[in-house]
This record gives C-alpha cells, structure tokens and sequence, in this order.
C-alpha cells in the first residue's frame, strides 16, 4: 500500500511540474507581449531567483543527508555544466518564447532527442537502430509542418524563433547528457539549484537585474503573472519533477513530461488567443508521438547499445 501511495506521489509530482513549466511559459509569453521585459532581464532574474529557493530548499532539508567534497574535476564539468547546459537551456527555450509563443517554443525543444541520438551516433561511434532513424524522420516532418503550416513557400512562424526553438532542443540534449555525469555525485537540487545560480550571476554581467526600467506602472495582474511563472513556473515545477524522480522511473517521467507542451499549446490557444493552422497541429502530434515512441523504446535502445 506504502508503495502504490508513494508511486501515486510520483505521478502527481511529475504531473504538476510539468503543467506548471508549460503554463509557466505561456505566462512568460504574456509577460513579452504586455510589458517591457525583455528576454535577458527575464532569464537573468528567473534564474537568480529560481536558483536561490532551491538551494535554500537542499540546504535545510538535503544537506546532511547528502554530504560530498568538491574537486577541481566537479567544480569544471559543474561550471561548463552551469553555462552550456542550464543557462543555454533557458536562454535559448526564453528566446523562442519570446520571438514567437509559448506553445511552439515547448514543442520544438522536444527535438532534444535527435541531436542525443546523433550524438551517440558520431561521438560514441554507435549505430543507429530503426527506431532512431523514424525517430529522426518524424521530428523532421513535424518541425517542417509546424515552421511552414503545409505551405513549403512561406514561414508560419518567425525564422527567429523557429532557430531559438531548435537550438533549445541542442541545449536540452547537452543538458540531459552533462547531467548524467554530475547526478552520480551531487544531489539533483544542489545541481539544478546551484548551476541556475551560477547563470544567473554570469548574465547579471550582461543584462543585470537593476537595468529594468522601473519607472514602468506595473499592473497587478502583471506582477501576479511575473511573479507566478518564476516561482510556480519554473522553481516549483523544478522541485516537484526532481521530487517525482524519487518515486517513479525516468520513463514515466518522460512521458508524462509531455504535459509541458500540450498545457502549453491548450493555455497559449485558449488564453493567450494564439492562432495555429491544422498542419501545424498535425506537426505538433507527430513530435509529440514520436517523443513518446523514444521514450517507450529507450530502455531497449538502451540494452542494444550495451551489447
């Protein structure tokens, strides 16, 4: 019985964080559309901000459980991890956001897995298996449907964030990669908490937090919706997908990720009145069926690759 509650605590984790991250990309959509804020200043706060209340949460409730020393390999790979996996991420996932919409933003990040299988592919020299090269072959589809809406002449979307958004998926195959390495040693929050700080104080060069205008007459329901997709978007949809992992396996967690887009696109549609023709929802259900499809198959990709 303990089992079935605490396996049904998993699901309701992973379910929540990643409703919470696609609802909390429309919200930052909204935020673009209606405010002066712009996408460095946001990424720059969000991580700063996000990156404390985690680490506070592993410091008071994780440390002593969790205890290791720190060498200069870790500190490295954490550093390089903290640039080109956490901050790429978000800049990159923002950005898309920013120059096009939440919902396609959150869909084309879902190509992180071509560019893992690639990356297996030619760096670790393994070959390719059929499922991987379908895999390739729909998301391929997919983003053209979506980028062009059918009519191969003419972008439906802006190339800005059609680039963004692919790049998004890169960052998230590095990220997903990386992480592998750190996990075996840190605790995920004192990683994931830890490394957004560490991004946030290195953009805060670039874009600090002071620069914003606050002269700006900021609306209640602006700040409600700022402050909604930092805390509850992105530090709490953090915490509760860590959490899930505890409970549930990583392919369950994969799958039920998938929330993210799909509250996404339905928040973005239906409260945001963004506009998507047929063939890019047909796009959208191929990349999202076939990330389901390698999610499913993975564990026997996974046996082959080890053979």
């Amino acid at each position: 019985m303990q089992k079935n509650e605490s396996h049904i605590r998993g699901l309701v984790f992973v379910c929540l964080g990643a409703i919470l991250w696609g609802v909390g990309g429309t919200a930052t959509d909204y935020i673009f559309k209606n405010t002066p804020v712009t996408v460095d200043w946001y990424v720059t706060t969000r991580l700063i901000i996000s990156g404390v209340i985690l680490l506070l949460i592993y410091l008071i409730f994780f440390r002593k459980k969790h205890s290791m020393v720190w060498d200069k390999y870790i500190i490295t790979m954490f550093i390089i991890y903290s640039i080109f996996g956490m901050t790429a991420v978000q800049y990159t996932y923002t950005a898309a956001i920013g120059h096009g919409n939440a919902a396609i933003a959150t869909v084309l990040q879902c190509t992180g897995p071509i560019y893992i299988i690639l990356y297996y592919a030619f760096k670790k020299y393994i070959q390719w298996t059929y499922r991987e090269a379908i895999v390739i072959i729909v998301m391929i589809v997919g983003v053209a449907l979506i980028a062009t809406n059918g009519d191969f002449t003419v972008f439906a979307v802006p190339p800005k964030a059609i680039f963004w958004g692919l790049l998004s998926g890169v960052a998230l195959a590095y990220y997903t990669i990386h992480a592998g390495y750190l996990l075996v040693r840190l605790h995920p929050l004192q990683l994931v908490g830890g490394s957004m700080l560490v991004g946030g104080v290195l953009l805060n060069f670039f874009a600090p937090i002071w620069s914003f205008d606050f002269s700006y007459e900021w609306q209640g329901v602006d700040l409600a919706i700022l402050a909604f997709s930092i805390f509850f978007g992105t530090a709490l949809a953090f915490y509760l997908y860590i959490g899930s992992l505890k409970y549930i396996s990583s392919k369950e967690a994969g799958i039920l990720g998938l929330l993210e887009p799909v509250s996404a696109i339905i928040t973005s549609v239906l409260v945001l009145g963004v506009v998507l023709g047929f063939y890019q929802f047909v796009g959208i259900i191929l990349v999202l069926t076939v990330t389901i499809f390698n999610t499913l198959s993975s564990g026997k990709r996974g046996k082959e690759k080890l053979n």
